[in-house]
């Protein structure tokens, strides 16, 4: 019953991903797989099997009916089983071909392979090849206005990456959202980007209202909450957050750098006052907080985890995200924490961003039809208790 209902989930599903990718020939394994792959990086929290990296924020690993109710409920504790008392080899991870840059490595960040195979195939999960592009923005330069630094984008650049994206198929998610495919590979749509405007832009979101309105998008908010703010800005969000259209998530108190000299006690408020803000203002509890000029070391990454942030995003433009694959660069492997290092694309690179992750998206699609029946045979050896049909 178990290879049944399996192989019935892998036929759908490798029809709707063919049907998804228009009829785009499946390349064959030797086509879809390096003949050699580096490992992934696993970064486990401990010896307890936890598969979300944070110091305060344990997802359990004990599936639900839902989750694996495709695969088996014969090994409700999710552990992995030996087969002769061989231990259990790591899972091959997918590598793109042409997309990951130089000392960029993905890495794994959920310690259980049976937890994630559950996660991965399960029903209603997303599919393999949904990808997540997270695209930070700051300001909006009007016709006429000449572009003075480097974070800013033209009105004209704007609306293309606007039309890119319908075009292309993309719809945004919320932080919610994404925290929850992070974790449990939640349903969301196969491309999805999650758009952050960072610090206090009352002026540029409403520029991006029309298309919310348009596409039944959100807004996420890397938002500022200083005592500064002025009452006509926060009566001004107030209103736009009623639509229903944002989505605020924290960016420091004082928009304060994280620097070896910026001592416990300030990160801690950076950390936590704009939690207690933005409950009070938007009634909502911020699960990411953005590091304000990308910057952060174990100290932040440590409170961040007790104040409970369930996400970071930095201002490294790694790549974009899959379930369990996060791209990464030194700095951020250097915190063993992937989930609070989270990349971003600049929007001023944002058209590129999506194109690019097509082409991941469109690979993983193919690598896992090529690695189904590796991935049925490791769970059915590994996962499933000794005797189990």
């Amino acid at each position: 019953m178990v290879h049944r209902k399996f192989l019935l989930l892998a036929a759908g599903l490798m029809l709707s991903l063919g049907l998804l990718s228009c009829s785009r020939a499946i390349p064959a394994r030797s086509e879809a797989i390096p003949a050699e792959r580096p490992s992934v990086r696993v970064v486990p929290v401990s010896g307890d099997e936890s598969p979300i990296p944070t110091a305060t924020h344990v997802v359990e690993a004990t599936p639900t009916t839902s989750s694996v109710s495709v695969l088996s409920t014969a090994n409700p504790s999710g552990e992995v089983r030996r087969v002769d008392h061989v231990p259990a080899p790591p899972l091959e991870t997918f590598l793109p071909h042409s997309s990951i840059k130089p000392g960029v490595e993905p890495v794994s960040y959920l310690a259980n392979p049976c937890f994630y195979l559950e996660n991965r195939w399960g029903e209603g999960k997303s599919h393999p090849g949904t990808v997540v592009v997270p695209i930070m923005f700051h300001s909006v330069v009007q016709p006429g206005r000449l572009i003075a630094d480097t974070t800013s984008i033209t009105m004209a650049y704007f609306e293309y990456f606007m039309e890119t994206a319908q075009d292309l198929g993309f719809s945004t998610i919320t932080t919610d959202e994404l925290v929850a495919f992070l974790e449990h590979n939640q349903s969301i749509p196969e491309r999805s980007m999650i758009l952050i405007l960072d610090d206090r832009r009352p002026g540029v979101t409403e520029l991006f209202m029309p298309y919310l309105e348009e596409n039944d998008w959100t807004l996420t908010l890397g938002w500022i909450a200083a005592d500064t703010t002025r009452a006509s800005v926060w009566e001004m969000m107030t209103a736009l957050a009623g639509t229903g259209r944002l989505d605020v998530q924290s960016h420091g108190f004082n928009h304060i750098y994280v620097q070896d000299y910026v001592d416990a006690a300030q990160i801690e408020e950076e950390l936590v006052k704009p939690i207690e803000v933005i409950q009070a203002r938007f009634g909502t509890t911020p699960l990411a907080h953005v590091w304000p000029g990308g910057n952060f070391n174990a100290l932040s990454i440590a409170l961040a985890g007790e104040a409970g942030y369930k996400i970071g995003f930095t201002a490294y433009s790694r790549g974009p995200i899959l379930f369990n694959w996060v791209p990464l660069g030194e700095p951020e492997l250097a915190m063993d924490a992937p989930l609070m290092v989270l990349p971003r694309f600049w929007s001023t690179g944002a058209v590129q961003a999506l194109e690019e992750a097509v082409r991941v998206s469109e690979e993983a699609k193919a690598y896992a039809t090529a690695m189904f029946d590796a991935e049925q045979a490791y769970y059915h050896d590994y996962c499933l208790p000794l005797g189990s049909e």
